[in-house]
């Protein structure tokens, strides 16, 4: 069973629980998972602090036992926290800076997440009016929609190109072919100018609801089936509906932050006294390749 890398765990939840301590709320009563000097962790806390882990993480711990291996490293993260504590760690002053910087971006995603919320709803009518005024931007070239079967040995893409013209499921063809250590994908709409052009000319020249192929290109021979041919011109407003909101919501936000800041400005009192030197404002590299790694840390050498 895959491990969960101890040092992703470990950051990426001990930031939020150095601004959740002594904060939470009492909740209803959920099962209690472990107690560490006194200290529960219950099942709405591991559910919690499994949403802030990276989405390649989180497949693991919906195991049962990664879900084991989870709370371990959270009674584990708990621990180091009171032995860092102890040592009085948040005392330094290179620490409180940095708690200090998480404080303000935590406060300033808030607040943006905020404004973002509280932005005006987008009507459908206004959906359609800006289909409607804006028609031209969503024309479309020919596409065809097509998945396909790649294979390194042509006599292999001849049996399989057969099977399908006599109506074996292309489904499990592509079942059969990846189970082999070959390479299938369902391609979705294409348009031409993105793929190979033995490919794309098979594909496009192709009818509708049929087989083509053995295809021959530089990544090796191609069985395609082409399901659905589209013309060029302007898809309906339903298929481009979803694009036009978020476009629309996204500039809305923009405009709600962008007024925001100009009302602060406008209420605040602010003089500039200085202009910002010419100088660099990072220091230099250090010399021979010594760099620090992104996120400003040397990770942690597990053998010590």
């Amino acid at each position: 069973m895959r491990k969960l890398p101890w040092v992703v765990v470990l950051v990426t939840v001990a930031v939020p629980y150095l601004f959740a301590c002594g904060n939470a709320e009492k909740k209803e009563k959920d099962a209690v998972l472990a107690v560490v000097d006194g200290d529960r962790i219950t099942e709405s806390m591991l559910r919690k602090e499994a949403e802030n882990l990276p989405p390649y993480i989180r497949p693991i711990v919906e195991t049962q036992a990664g879900r084991k291996q989870f709370l371990d490293s959270l009674i584990s993260r708990d621990l180091l926290m009171r032995e860092a504590l102890r040592r009085g760690l948040e005392r330094r002053t290179e620490v409180r800076e940095r708690l200090e910087q998480a404080r303000k971006s935590i406060l300033l995603e808030t607040l943006l997440r905020e404004v973002a919320d509280n932005s005006p709803g987008l009507s459908e009518e206004a959906l359609r009016k800006y289909y409607e005024q804006n028609r031209e931007s969503f024309n479309e070239g020919e596409r065809v929609r097509v998945r396909h079967i790649l294979f390194k040995d042509e006599r292999q893409a001849e049996e399989a190109a057969d099977k399908a013209k006599k109506g074996h499921p292309f489904e499990e063809l592509m079942v059969e072919a990846e189970a082999a250590g070959g390479t299938t994908a369902d391609l979705g709409l294409i348009e031409r100018g993105a793929y190979d052009k033995e490919f794309e000319e098979a594909a496009f020249g192709a009818a509708e609801n049929s087989i083509t192929g053995p295809v021959k290109t530089v990544y090796g021979y191609h069985v395609l089936q082409v399901l659905e041919k589209r013309p060029a011109g302007l898809p309906p407003f339903e298929e481009v509906r979803g694009r036009i909101a978020a476009d629309l919501r996204e500039t809305a936000q923009r405009e709600a932050f962008e007024n925001l800041v100009d009302g602060l400005k406008k209420r605040a009192e602010i003089r500039l006294v200085g202009t910002p030197s010419a100088g660099e404002l990072l220091p230099a590299k250090p010399p021979g390749g010594m760099e620090a790694p992104a996120g400003g840390e040397n990770p942690p050498d597990e053998g010590r």
